[in-house]
């Protein structure tokens, strides 16, 4: 029998926030920090928060108005527990002096993200794994969160797995200034779970530190009765709700259910049924089951693709502002094509309405359909819409007429548009023929070598869309060597256009 693997899951704490922190000389551990754009108004979302903020509860994607709300009710609770109820003038954003000194008033810092920083720091942590591990051996996941499979470096540096974890760790800490949460597991699953899960309920060391260990038993002591199970990696809303009308709670529900006969209620027909073959990964999960390795991750090469371009737009666009972000988008949609070397043959185009304010608003939507998010605004509902090319191609201007049609049939001229999709439905490498069977009526005239007008016309097309490429690769040359904005178009001059901005931004975001 093959000896048990040793994984790591390294999570970098609040990343944006902590490197935020470290680059003014703060305390990524005891300082207030939002990770947020201010001059987005106080609707925009908190790309991170610092672990001292969310000591009061505040959630790692808040709004900024909700973290605004919470440290009103903070001063307050501070007020009321002050000597003689009342807060001084002086405020501080460090968790330590607030603890001493009670007539401070709390209060916080907000940063402007700065992507390129980020990516910056996390390439400069990465290098470091990479002192513990080949790359072979290492899974990003995200820009804050890897995987390691550490089997075969623990007689290297003659440790277990948490003393690994522990050295890894320490010297982001002290090459960054960046502390780190970490799970060791028998598989990947394991050392997710222990990371997000246990670690959280373990006490930090001196350093802030929390490693936490699991293999499948102890996995199966200690979180067969956690609750929520959305806490769980893979285990969202949708899930544990569509589990809780069954009577399902818990990983140990799962696993129970899992093993019933058929003659029981619940047996693991009931989760086949509800949840098709997804139900094989729920119930290897509920029991500490993770066949998958690095390997296979690095291995897997998806037997289709799609590619796509999104944003949420600065305010509403009325439909013309729209119209135009959309062509614009289907440009960067096709120039990303280009750079991979690749070809579609079908696009898809989503739009998201901006909310309504109040219930007078309700004509203005016509016959959409109405919902409400959590906030109780209402929302229309979004609008979709696809459309075949008739061949594979990377030309903007056959992939922009098309985005452009599909706009013209979906969108609502009385709503603002907040969000717009744009898919590459089907893709293949520009070199590599269709494999689309197409059926050929016989021709006389064909068969003299004389070409009918629709084949003339399928060649003409085709040379057009080449010809097209190439004037589009040498933009592509000409933007990576000058920058994104070197060359742009008339309709990215236009007041309601995007692409200038969004090419000095990550992720939608300041770079």
């Amino acid at each position: 029998m093959s000896r048990l693997r040793t994984y790591l899951a390294i999570d970098l704490k609040s990343f944006y926030a902590s490197a935020e922190c470290v680059q003014m000389g703060l305390d990524p551990l005891t300082t207030n920090l939002v990770v947020a754009d201010a001059s987005r108004t106080s609707k925009t979302i908190c790309l991170a928060v610092s672990p001292s903020l969310k000591a009061h509860g505040i959630a790692g994607r808040a709004r900024l108005f909700e973290v605004e709300q919470a440290m009103k009710l903070v001063n307050e609770q501070r007020r009321l527990k002050a000597p003689g109820r009342k807060l001084g003038p002086e405020s501080s954003v460090n968790s330590i002096e607030l603890a001493q000194d009670p007539h401070l008033r709390e209060s916080f810092v907000i940063a402007k993200p700065r992507m390129s920083h980020y990516v910056q720091t996390s390439a400069k942590i990465y290098s470091i794994y990479l002192q513990y591990a080949s790359a072979e051996d290492i899974h990003v996941y995200s820009i804050d969160e890897v995987f390691i499979d550490a089997t075969k470096y623990l007689r290297y540096f003659q440790c277990t797995g948490h003393e690994l974890a522990r050295r890894i760790v320490a010297d982001i800490a002290r090459q960054t200034g960046i502390t780190a949460t970490a799970g060791v597991g028998t598989n990947m699953y394991l050392a997710k779970v222990a990371m997000d899960i246990v670690a959280k309920h373990i006490p930090a060391d001196k350093d802030g530190v929390r490693i936490a260990e699991l293999d499948e038993a102890s996995y199966r002591h200690l979180l067969w009765n956690h609750k929520p199970l959305t806490d769980f990696w893979r285990v969202g809303k949708g899930i544990a709700k569509r589990l809780a009308h069954l009577g399902i709670y818990t990983m140990g529900d799962i696993a129970r259910c899992s093993i019933g006969g058929s003659d029981d209620y619940y047996n693991e027909d009931l989760l086949y049924r509800m949840f098709g073959v997804n139900a094989e990964l729920l119930i290897d999960h509920a029991w500490g089951w993770e066949p998958c390795t690095i390997a296979d991750i690095k291995a897997y090469h998806p037997s289709a693709s799609s590619l796509s371009t999104g944003q949420v737009l600065p305010r509403g666009y009325d439909y013309n502002e729209a119209r135009t972000v959309v062509a614009e988008m289907a440009d960067e949609l096709a120039l990303s094509l280009v750079a991979k070397g690749w070809q579609t043959n079908q696009v898809h185009l989503g739009i998201g309405y901006e909310r309504l304010h109040g219930d007078e608003a309700v004509s203005g939507a016509g016959a959409r359909a109405l919902s409400r998010d959590r906030y109780g605004r209402l929302k229309p509902k979004s609008a979709r819409g696809s459309m075949k090319l008739g061949r594979f191609t990377a030309a903007s201007s056959a992939i922009r007429e098309a985005m452009l049609s599909i706009f013209r049939d979906i969108a609502d001229p009385n709503l603002q548009v907040r969000r717009l999709q744009l898919v590459a439905v089907t893709t293949k490498p520009a070199h590599e023929p269709s494999t689309q069977i197409e059926y050929e009526q016989p021709d006389l005239f064909a068969a003299q070598g004389v070409d009918d007008e629709e084949t003339v016309q399928q060649r003409q097309t085709q040379e057009q869309d080449q010809a097209e490429v190439r004037v589009q690769q040498a933009l592509l040359n000409v933007k990576q060597r000058f920058g994104a904005n070197a060359v742009f178009k008339g309709i990215d001059l236009d007041e309601s256009a995007r692409t200038r901005e969004r090419n000095t931004q990550i992720g939608g975001h300041s770079a």
